[in-house]
C-alpha cells in the first residue's frame, strides 16, 4: 500500500509540458524537468488599477515571482469582470515581461480605475517557461 502511494505521488504529480520556443530562445538543459506552467489572477475587487495620466485608460503590474521562472516566460492574459470589459483595448497585450512581473495597459476613451473597480475587472493569466 505504501509503495502504491509513493508511486502515485510521483507519477500523479508529473505533467507533460513541451515548450517549442520562447521569447529569448533560451534552451534548458533539462526541458522536461524544468518546464513550468504557472497561472493566476489579480483577483476580483483586489486588482490595483492605476489611471493613465490622460484619463483614457488604466494599467496594473502583475507579480509572478512565486512562479520561480529563471527567464521571462511566454505570458497570455485575459480581462475578466462582471460588465463592460468587452469594449476596451489591450486586454491581451503584455508589456515589460520579466521572470518576475509584467504590465497590462487597458485603453478606452474616458476609462478610469473607478470603472474597472465597479465592474470587478481583473487580469487572468497563464505563463509558460523554465524554472531551471
Amino acid at each position: 500500500m505504501k509503495l502504491l502511494l509513493i508511486i502515485c505521488l510521483i507519477g500523479c504529480t508529473m505533467a507533460d509540458v513541451v515548450i517549442l520556443n520562447n521569447e529569448t530562445n533560451f534552451k534548458s538543459r533539462k526541458p522536461g524537468r524544468c518546464a513550468r506552467v504557472c497561472t493566476g489572477s489579480t483577483g476580483r475587487g483586489k486588482t490595483t488599477w492605476i489611471n493613465y495620466k490622460d484619463g483614457n485608460g488604466i494599467w496594473t503590474i502583475i507579480n509572478i515571482s512565486k512562479c520561480g521562472f529563471k527567464h521571462p516566460p511566454t505570458i497570455t492574459t485575459a480581462l475578466e469582470g462582471s460588465s463592460s470589459h468587452w469594449t476596451v483595448h489591450g486586454t491581451s497585450s503584455v508589456y515589460y515581461g520579466t521572470a518576475t512581473s509584467f504590465k497590462v495597459f487597458i485603453h478606452e476613451k474616458g476609462l478610469v480605475k473607478l470603472i474597472a473597480e465597479t465592474h470587478n475587472w481583473n487580469v487572468e493569466w497563464i505563463a509558460v517557461g523554465y524554472r531551471c
